[in-house]
C-alpha cells in the first residue's frame, strides 16, 4: 500500500472517531436529565408536602390550644352566669317575702347541712351571730314557713324545722277563717295541729302563722291539711294531720326574719 493511501486511511479514521465522539457528548446529557427530572419532581414534591403538614400540625396544636383556652372562659363564665343568677333569685326572695310575710329581714342564708336522723328536723346554716342572727329568730321561704332558730355560733346557725319534734306553733286557718291550735312536728315529715271541738276544720284547709307563742309573723303559710282524725269518746281536741308547705330537707337557701 502506497503512503497516501495509509494516510487517506489514518484521516477518515480520526474523523469517524471524532464523528462517534461528538455524537455521545451531545446525547448523553439530554438523556441523563430526561431520566433525573422526575426524581426531582419527587424529592420536590415530598419537600412541600412535608412543609405543608408541619405547618398543618403546628396549626392544628394552636387551635387545640385555644379551643382548651375558649372552653375554660366559657366555664367561668358560666359558673360566673350562674352565681349571678342565684343571687338575683335571691334577691327576687328577699323581696318575695317582705312583700307577702314580713318586712324585717335579716338576711339570707343557705344551707350547708341536714341531722341525718329520721327522727330529728333541724338545719344548719351558714350565717351566725356575726350576721346579726338570734335565738328564736324566724326562718322561712317565700312557700312557706321553714322554723325558728334554736342555736348560734358566731359564724353558723341551726335552725328547728317544723317537722321536728320538739317544734311548737301557733296555727290559724287561713282566710280569715279563724280557730286558733298548736301545731307539733310529727317526724318524719309532718305535723300534728289541735283545734276546739268547734272549729270547723276539714281536708285540704291552709294553715298560717297567728300570733301565739309571740316568735312568727301572723299569716306566713305553715301547711295544708292532710287528715283529720276520728274523734275519740274522751277527746276535747280535735287531731289533724298536716303536710308542711316546704319540705325542708330540700331547701337551699332560707330567709331569716328578725325577731318581734
Amino acid at each position: 500500500m502506497t503512503g497516501w493511501r495509509r494516510a487517506a486511511l489514518l484521516f477518515l479514521g480520526l474523523l469517524g472517531v471524532s464523528m462517534v465522539t461528538t455524537r455521545f457528548q451531545v446525547v448523553a446529557p439530554a438523556a441523563v436529565t430526561a431520566g433525573v427530572a422526575p426524581v426531582n419532581r419527587v424529592f420536590l414534591q415530598g419537600a412541600r408536602n412535608l412543609r405543608q403538614a408541619y405547618v398543618t400540625l403546628v396549626e392544628e396544636r394552636n387551635l387545640a390550644a385555644r379551643y382548651h383556652e375558649l372552653r375554660a372562659q366559657n366555664d367561668v363564665l358560666r359558673e360566673r352566669n350562674e352565681q349571678l343568677q342565684r343571687e338575683v333569685s335571691r334577691l327576687r326572695q328577699v323581696e318575695s317575702i317582705r312583700a307577702t310575710q314580713a318586712p324585717n329581714v335579716v338576711g339570707i342564708a343557705q344551707v350547708v347541712a341536714v341531722d341525718p336522723s329520721p327522727l330529728l328536723s333541724r338545719l344548719t346554716v351558714n350565717r351566725g351571730a356575726a350576721n346579726g342572727v338570734r335565738v328564736r329568730m324566724p326562718v322561712t321561704v317565700p312557700a312557706g314557713l321553714i322554723g325558728q332558730v334554736v342555736n348560734v355560733s358566731a359564724q353558723e346557725a341551726v335552725v328547728l324545722a317544723l317537722t321536728d319534734p320538739e317544734s311548737r306553733i301557733g296555727v290559724t286557718l287561713a282566710r280569715n277563717r279563724g280557730g286558733r291550735g298548736i301545731a307539733v312536728g310529727q317526724p318524719p315529715d309532718r305535723l300534728k295541729a289541735r283545734f276546739s271541738l268547734n272549729v270547723p276544720v276539714k281536708v285540704g284547709d291552709a294553715l298560717v302563722t297567728n300570733s301565739l307563742g309571740g316568735v312568727f309573723p301572723v299569716g306566713i303559710r305553715v301547711g295544708t291539711v292532710e287528715k283529720v282524725l276520728p274523734l275519740g269518746p274522751n277527746d276535747v281536741m280535735r287531731t289533724v294531720v298536716v303536710k308542711p308547705a316546704v319540705d325542708a330537707s330540700v331547701v337551699e337557701d332560707v330567709t331569716v326574719l328578725g325577731g318581734l
